[in-house]
């Protein structure tokens, strides 16, 4: 059986043998590659958006179509797909480069658009606790740390969520879980606090679950935090928190007497979850991650027991010995520090990142004045796209050291992943200005900004100076990408096809500069080397870089036209 994309069609469902469907002709293989198979939920004419499994050439996916053209539901639609792009995470559904595209059925004006995301097999915890009843104090630790962990990525990627909720988790078969429907994502940016103290933001809802602040179009991070507490509050008593009396004087929920299968650690961690106050909620995933440890459960516990007379004889006996083994153990600091620093580097060079990331930490604990594993650990969190881990360490490592060039280089990289160019130029500039080879470097990312601002002049003049001061062939590759982007930009198609050329001989797998030695054969009118230009373009990693991304985007298109003509 084959499904109908259109929303209109009288008739949608069709028998596999057809192209088209037999109703309103619209092709049944969607962009000659997806066949919707079944809905995934009822096709509601009030839902704006369907939802199909499709069949990829056997590959079970899952199909969202947005039915209506909203100007708001259309920028949600495009928000959800470059998130989940962006996003590399087991706990969240993948979707490729090109899973995000347009579809208008036949005879019809609607436009369509469409997102291919991964299919996570199982049930959502809705379904899993109708099935199984609420969950024990084991299952939620373990939950609760893999959706914080999945959460972190989230966060530490500018983004936040805005609808967690008990069915918008699935637990696969292998009993991970995974966060799905990314519809209501917003970007944790300057230009949304704006929005949301304007009061113009998208108030998104989900009875029981919207905190307060959120019900007033004015989300935050910690509005996660707060529907993930109420998503356990279901969890572990069965009950959906609008079933769940609460406290008059404070509005929290009157539910630890439905869970008594958990301590009072856990519940007292729920609970601050809930806050009615954001401010009072956990300030960062990271602050919960950490509390999240068996230590960090146990420690109220452990407490308790402090006041215990025999606790307080047994502790002073072991002061008399520890005091001793102290000293020699506060000797070997400096060993163990560049030893886990040393092990933190191998890790790194192998791109095992979270093994590096606990040496890097490991050394820190035991040299907390070291630049160099403050920078190094944000190379690690920056690569894991944990941004505002990246931050932290970087700027601590400039406050250790204000002339650490490398530690500036990166904070400007930092700063130009997530987006936020001004500051970004500013450091490299500064980097620039040192001796470091990372000037270098610097130069050349501070040329790519200007031109994206459109200043090609200056940027030609940083190009040639930073090609003049390094002789490592990756930096200067990425220096002749700019000038023959620049020389682009004011239509010197001949020097710029030098300049690329030179930049790809010096680094094959120089993605940016095939994608601009396509452009540029296409405006000296060869398509057939521009072609080819672009299918380099297509096969090679995006650099983490916008406008790599977008001509990616162009890369698949042409290839597509080309590919259709006679």
């Amino acid at each position: 059986m084959s499904y109908c994309i259109n929303p209109d069609c009288k008739h949608r469902q069709n028998p596999d043998t057809l192209e088209c469907c037999q109703d309103c002709g619209t092709p049944l293989l969607i962009n000659q590659r997806y066949q919707l198979i079944k809905p995934l939920r009822p096709l509601d004419p009030r839902n704006s958006t369907d939802i199909f499994e499709v069949d990829e050439r056997g590959t079970k996916r899952v199909m969202k179509i947005l039915k209506y053209g909203n100007s708001q539901l259309v920028e949600m639609f495009e928000r959800e797909a470059l998130t989940l792009q962006q996003l590399n995470h087991p706990g969240i559904p993948k979707v490729e480069i090109d899973g995000y595209f347009t579809f208008t059925p036949r005879d019809s004006c609607q436009e369509l658009h469409c997102l291919v995301m991964e299919k996570i097999e199982g049930d959502n915890l809705e379904q899993w606790v109708n099935r199984h009843g609420k969950i024990t104090q084991y299952v939620a630790i373990n939950w609760l740390r893999q959706l914080m962990e999945i959460i972190d990525a989230l966060h530490q990627s500018h983004f936040f969520h805005r609808d967690i909720k008990p069915s918008n988790i699935m637990i696969k078969p292998d009993g991970q879980l995974a966060l799905i429907d990314f519809g209501t994502v917003r970007g944790i940016t300057g230009t949304y606090l704006l929005k949301f103290r304007g009061g113009s933001a998208t108030t998104v809802m989900s009875g029981g679950y919207t905190p307060p602040e959120q019900i007033d179009g004015q989300a935050t991070p910690q509005s996660d935090f707060y529907a993930l507490g109420r998503t356990f509050v279901y969890l572990l008593t069965g009950q959906h928190p609008s079933e769940i009396p609460k406290n008059p004087k404070t509005g929290q929920l009157i539910w630890r007497d439905k869970a008594p299968q958990i301590q009072s650690a856990l519940a007292e961690l729920i609970d601050e979850f809930m806050a009615q106050n954001p401010a009072n909620r956990p300030l960062n995933t990271g602050a919960i991650l950490r509390y999240l440890t068996v230590k960090g459960l146990m420690m109220k516990s452990l407490l308790r027991s402090l006041n215990s007379p025999n606790f307080q004889l047994l502790a002073i006996g072991l002061l008399t010995v520890g005091i001793i083994g102290s000293v020699i153990y506060r000797l070997s600091f400096p060993y163990l520090a560049k030893k886990y620093y040393e092990l933190g580097v191998k890790e790194l060079k192998s791109n095992r990142l979270a093994q590096s990331q606990k040496y890097y930490e490991q050394a820190k604990y035991f040299d907390s004045e070291n630049s160099k594993t403050y920078n190094d650990l944000g190379l690690v969190c920056q690569r894991q796209k944990k941004f505002i881990c990246a931050q932290e360490n970087y700027e601590q490592a400039l406050k250790l050291d204000e002339n650490n060039a490398v530690s500036r280089y990166n904070l400007g990289g930092l700063y130009d992943d997530s987006g936020d160019l001004e500051q970004a130029e500013i450091q490299y500039q500064l980097a620039r200005q040192n001796n470091s080879p990372v000037a270098a470097n610097a130069m050349s990312d501070l040329a790519r900004l200007k031109i994206l601002h459109g200043d090609a002049e200056t940027a030609i003049k940083l190009s040639l100076e930073g090609l003049q001061r390094t002789e490592k062939p990756l930096v200067q590759s990425a220096l002749y990408k700019n000038l023959g982007w620049a020389h682009f930009m004011q239509t010197n198609y001949n020097q710029a096809e030098i300049d690329l050329r030179q930049a790809i001989q010096l680094n094959k797998d120089r993605t940016d500069a095939y994608c601009l030695l396509a452009l540029v054969l296409e405006a000296k009118g060869d398509r057939g080397k521009a072609l080819a230009a672009w299918k380099e373009c297509r096969n090679r990693d995006a650099q983490n870089r916008v406008e790599v991304k977008t001509w990616q985007t162009m890369a698949i298109q042409r290839l597509k036209d080309a590919a259709q003509r006679p």
